[in-house]
């Protein structure tokens, strides 16, 4: 992820200082609330984020609907978010491990391999009843060269739960 992401839990009030996520492998996530920062004498400081698997969709949809290219950190979190390992991606992209590899050391660019992860994302956390739709709009965007995405801000909501992206991008309805 090259530009700064910022995600928030809706209805609640904003940190004055956004916390940059550590630990997703992606450098510019950062939560304007959700999470709270406490001191233990014993432990040092305690990290609480709330309600991370909806956080990471939202960050995993962040990714897939965004536009321009996907980076190799941006594959290895939507491989992991799916629990694939670099084999099982490999033989579902009809590629080798080490062409997996290379694309998430961001040695070899992704071509058609990025458009199919980008649907295998979507379809692996979107509700079966939703995916047919999604699945005609991803082909629509496909043959008129835009490979990102399009979810409605319903869809959206109810992969992600109450995580938000702040500055969200509108989506197509």
């Amino acid at each position: 992820m090259t530009a700064r992401a910022e995600f928030y839990l809706k209805g609640r009030p904003l940190r004055d200082r956004a916390y940059q996520l550590q630990g997703v492998g992606l450098p510019n996530v950062y939560l304007r609330n959700g999470v709270s920062i406490d001191m233990d004498p014993n432990y040092g400081k305690l990290i609480t984020i709330e309600d991370i698997p909806g956080l990471h969709r939202a960050i995993g949809l962040h990714i897939v609907t965004k536009p321009g290219e996907m980076t190799g950190p941006e594959l290895r979190f939507l491989r992991k978010q799916m629990r694939l390992t670099q084999e099982a991606l490999a033989h579902r992209l009809r590629v080798n491990v080490q062409t997996v590899a290379n694309y998430e050391k961001g040695k070899t660019g992704m071509g058609a391999a990025e458009t199919a992860v980008r649907a295998m994302y979507a379809l692996h956390v979107l509700p079966p009843e939703v995916q047919p739709s999604l699945v005609r709009d991803f082909v629509d965007g496909i043959m008129t060269s835009r490979p990102e995405t399009k979810l409605s801000e319903q869809s959206r909501r109810r992969i992600a739960g109450s995580w938000r992206e702040a500055g969200q991008r509108k989506a197509a309805a």
